[in-house]
């Protein structure tokens, strides 16, 4: 059922098993910026033994029509409209980084929508520099370059960086300048006592790009939310060290389920 209504709608997408059990939670996972529903290859399948995975491509980015946003809330309304389209209960939502936002922002306005929340080398504020902002549309190769060279921990696989940067080159200039600029203008320091929603927050120690003290921020604004640093990994920890990831990631849900 979940498959036929994501043909019809066009979206791309990747997901573990085609026929989902009505016995196990459904994990619905959000790519960040620039990015496309491969970045959870290490989750998809590892984990469908325990959940329903399912990952999304946003609009305009991997197989989903697009054009792609420029704020948060727009991506958050389009998931909360897909979301309402593909479930009748509510689902556990992960994101990463610019995903992350569109979660946080998904769990303020769409919170019936949702089961718990898993937040991933996100903040509450995801600030840009201005130099990137610009250069991804003028130095575009070269600054995606130099983003995904912060984006791993020191001494990471270079292959593993390689391909990081080729997805994201994939995507091309304007989404993923958009993608940044909506992540620039995303600030919800304010309201995040609103979210009243079981919450994983988790992100590796050496992320220099959404650092700890971030994740730290948002596990001190949400009530009841659980945090997990995970030691020597980066910005993409669920890619990193992806045993220890799932693992977290299987605890919260089964524990918040049954």
């Amino acid at each position: 059922m979940v498959l036929a209504k994501l043909k019809d709608l066009k979206i791309g997408f990747m997901m573990g098993h085609e026929q989902f059990s009505e016995k196990k939670p459904t994990l619905v996972m959000i790519h960040g910026a620039g990015g496309r529903s491969q970045i959870w290859q290490g989750q998809i399948n590892p984990l469908k033994h325990s959940l329903n995975t399912l990952a999304l491509d946003l609009p305009g980015h991997g197989k989903t029509n697009g054009p792609g946003k420029n704020r948060v809330d727009e991506y958050a309304h389009w998931l909360g409209e897909i979301l309402s389209a593909l479930f009748q209960e509510p689902v556990f939502l992960m994101g990463h980084s610019m995903g992350g936002a569109i979660v946080q922002e998904t769990a303020l306005l769409y919170p019936k929508l949702l089961k718990g929340i898993i937040l991933e080398g996100t903040g509450p504020r995801l600030q840009v520099a201005p130099m990137f902002l610009e250069n991804f549309l003028n130095r575009f190769e070269e600054t995606i370059d130099t983003v995904i060279g912060y984006a791993y921990a020191p001494g990471a696989d270079q292959s593993m960086i390689r391909e990081g940067a080729k997805l994201m080159k994939e995507a091309g200039p304007k989404v993923v300048h958009d993608d940044f600029l909506a992540c620039d203008r995303f600030d919800r320091r304010k309201d995040l006592e609103k979210i009243d929603l079981p919450c994983l927050i988790i992100c590796g120690e050496k992320d220099m790009l959404t650092p700890p003290s971030l994740s730290k921020g948002l596990h001190e604004s949400i009530r009841g939310s659980m945090l997990k640093i995970l030691p020597s990994v980066g910005h993409f920890a669920m890619i990193e060290n992806y045993k220890a990831f799932n693992q977290s990631i299987r605890d919260f849900i089964l524990a918040v389920y049954k």
